[in-house]
């Protein structure tokens, strides 16, 4: 299942993040990928079957403005390595066009690579 991000709060030096979607039991996974197709960091998230944490490219200023914070799905789940996994993303996205020129560039734009 698709979980869609659309509030995004910093409480107590900490990122709590919010879905458009019923909040659901899950499990960090500590992975994160991309959809360079549609814009889009997502974290793996786990209960018996895997779902999708999707960040749309108007999040990516916030993922930038509080990257080095700890991150929490409904301020109950700390997404583990969540940090890590996005800088490995960005140092990675950084000038391969594998992911598509545009995706890069609206990386790199973004992320001030």
């Amino acid at each position: 299942m698709n979980l869609h991000v659309n509030e995004i709060k910093l409480e107590n030096e900490r990122v709590n993040i919010f879905t458009e979607e019923q909040e659901m039991d899950v499990q960090a996974t500590g992975t994160m990928v991309v959809d360079s197709d549609h814009y889009q960091f997502v974290y793996l998230l786990d209960d018996g079957e895997f779902h999708q944490l999707r960040f749309v490219q108007e999040t990516w200023p916030m993922l930038k403005e509080y990257k080095d914070k700890e991150w929490y799905l409904y301020g109950k789940v700390k997404l583990d390595n969540f940090t890590e996994e996005l800088q490995f993303l960005l140092e990675n996205i950084e000038g391969n066009y594998n992911y598509g020129k545009d995706f890069t560039e609206s990386v790199e734009s973004v992320f001030e690579l």
